[in-house]
């Protein structure tokens, strides 16, 4: 699956639509495979070659074209007419020598593209092979803590990733009668609507049924609460060894909590009511309006911003660690308690911590690499 990402990257890169961090992922990946640093930079070259920057070479390929061609009978030469002198006629003829060129480098393109994936795919050191018949091709999308990125499913669906995330689906199934995808992680969905063909998540607590809307799921395999966040439509929510359905309107969210965890303080806008069973507490709530009142904090990531409302220490860091890519860590367990507010986009780690500190001035910190020590 990694060289599966790699493809996706480096595709990306081609088409001038990786960002920052693609970039940064697709050059550590290619660090810990280095037997595909050739191949991938011939794919690379290939893509930059201009159409006409060998005139030479086009015009001999353009003249065997037309060799060919008479060989079969057809003489494009053959029949000159008077009004060929016309110069509107050569303008025409020339254009049309133009395109025929570059028809034929294109053609070339193509096979000599096509010859370098086929290497790829035979190649018997490659584990990127077609996948053997009978088995179920199936497509994983993931993305490393500290970034973020959008992707276009089958149907048209659009979803959001963020970091740490993985989003799985069966190519051949997909939309025969269902679209199913397994998410681990967070991710933000708007599904085109299809009443034929539902469209269901599966994460480790619960199953998402929606026909079209757009929502956020969060169900981190590290963290102790599982949520999803309606922002239009309907979906409907069945959580893992029940049989009863929750149905969400807009602005619900739902909150699952192992009940083998500690408990821990609810965002202020969930309701008191909550459902305890099978290990399984749920809480419905309502989505959390950052202080512009325009912003929601749930979904804030999807336009690359990093917001908490009121919440514990110990949330906020894990956030930040799959925000930046980092490690935190509590040498006190009260900090963890603390309860946090603020919002960041460009700044960095270094200045998030410093901005937090300054909020919260009980606690110091050091930043070693990647390893964060939140001290007393």
């Amino acid at each position: 699956m990694i060289k599966d990402r790699m493809w996706t990257l480096l595709s990306r890169k081609m088409a001038g639509e990786a960002t920052p961090s693609e970039l940064t992922e697709l050059h550590q990946l290619l660090q810990t495979q280095p037997d595909l640093h050739f191949y991938m930079q011939a794919i690379d070259e290939f893509w930059k070659i201009p159409l006409e920057k060998e005139e030479d070479f086009l015009e001999a390929t353009y003249h065997l074209h037309l060799n060919r061609l008479k060989e079969r009978g057809f003489d494009l030469q053959k029949d000159n007419h008077p009004e060929e002198e016309n110069p509107l006629f050569l303008q025409l003829n020339t254009t049309h020598k133009k395109r025929v060129r570059r028809i034929v480098f294109l053609s070339s393109a193509l096979v000599a593209l096509s010859a370098i994936l086929f290497f790829f795919m035979h190649y018997p050191g490659n584990k990127m092979a077609a996948p053997v018949a009978g088995k179920i091709a199936t497509s994983e999308i993931s993305t490393k803590s500290g970034s973020r990125t959008k992707i276009k499913l089958p149907d048209g669906s659009s979803v959001w990733l963020n970091g740490g995330s993985k989003l799985v689906y069966d190519n051949q199934g997909f939309g025969e009668k269902l679209r199913e995808v397994t998410l681990v992680g967070e991710g933000y969905f708007d599904v085109v609507k299809n009443v034929q063909k539902p469209f269901i998540i599966h994460t480790k607590k619960m199953d998402i049924r929606v026909l079209g809307t757009a929502f956020n799921v969060k169900a981190y395999p590290d963290e102790k609460n599982a949520e999803t966040s309606l922002i239009r439509g309907s979906i409907e929510v069945t959580l893992r060894d029940r049989e009863e359905k929750i149905m969400m309107k807009p602005n619900d969210k739902l909150i699952v909590t192992d009940a083998a965890t500690p408990s821990q303080k609810m965002p202020q806008k969930v309701k008191d009511v909550a459902i305890a069973k099978d290990n399984l507490i749920t809480s419905m709530g309502h989505l959390t309006l950052a202080a512009d009142d325009v912003s929601i904090i749930e979904t804030a990531w999807v336009e690359n911003k990093l917001m908490f409302d009121n919440e514990a220490f110990e949330e906020v860091a894990q956030k930040m660690e799959k925000w930046y890519g980092v490690s935190i860590r509590f040498t006190n367990p009260a900090l963890k308690l603390v309860h946090l507010t603020g919002t960041f986009e460009k700044e960095t780690v270094n200045d998030a911590m410093a901005a937090l500190q300054l909020s919260t001035p009980i606690f110091k910190y050091k930043i070693v690499n990647n390893n964060i020590t939140v001290l007393n």
